[in-house]
């Protein structure tokens, strides 16, 4: 099944916002990541490209403009992501000052979910990203001696990938990678790093996201072309 789906990062919201929301956000066909603060976000914000980042505006730890500017670094992979701050009244205020300086959407945490659904959906720019699968081969050096392992690609883009593997390398590891494409485009080898680990949380995957750290000869250019003819296919229900 090929699906066009925008990846959004929610963070901090709590029990009783996030459950009034997901319904809303579901039915736009998005995939969702929840981490418990602001503040666990930014890591993966900084090491894996979303379109949209909901963000709560209470930060524990610093502020919410220490955090806005981490994401917004040039180094951060999701520096040109849409970023949207649910506020409690006392505090949207302050969020509203951040609009044009990092922050392009604030709402109250208690408005309407339709209405927030809303502004998500006109925040939200698509991002070359599309579900299928391809097996792979994934290979890394463990105590100077090359571990090869099989794996599944699930989620692919520009810019990385999510596979699905019963091994768990560490966060940080440089791994090369070999995607079956089949017919034309044959095989890809690309050098990743493994940026997280999912347990479950896209759809009962468990394996490792990576982000592409290089790529042998054409690699780029097969995954550019895999991409467009995986996005030009209409979804399949």
């Amino acid at each position: 099944m090929v699906e066009k789906r925008s990846l959004v990062l929610v963070a901090g919201l709590g029990g009783g916002p996030s459950e009034a929301l997901a319904p809303v956000l579901h039915r736009q066909g998005l995939e969702i990541v929840e981490v418990e603060t602001p503040e666990m976000s930014v890591e993966l914000a900084e090491s894996e490209p979303f379109d949209l980042l909901i963000f709560d505006s209470v930060v524990e730890i610093g502020s919410l403009d220490q955090l806005v500017d981490a994401i917004r670094d040039k180094s951060s992979a999701s520096r040109n992501s849409s970023l949207l701050v649910l506020a409690k009244p006392a505090t949207v205020d302050m969020a509203r000052n951040l609009i044009d300086r990092g922050v392009n959407r604030v709402m109250l945490v208690d408005d309407p979910p339709e209405l927030i659904g809303h502004q998500v959906a006109e925040l939200l720019d698509i991002a070359p990203r599309a579900d299928l699968r391809l097996s792979t081969r994934l290979k890394a050096a463990v105590g100077g001696d090359a571990v090869e392992v099989l794996g599944e690609v699930v989620n692919l883009s520009s810019s990385g990938m999510l596979i699905e593997t019963e091994i768990t390398f560490e966060r940080g590891e440089e791994i090369a990678v070999t995607i079956n494409f089949g017919g034309q485009l044959g095989t890809v080898v690309v050098r990743a790093e493994v940026v997280r680990h999912a347990h479950g949380d896209r759809g009962g995957v468990e394996g490792i996201g990576v982000r592409f750290l290089g790529f042998v000869r054409d690699g780029a250019d097969k995954i550019a072309a895999a991409l467009d003819e995986a996005l030009a296919k209409p979804p399949i229900n």
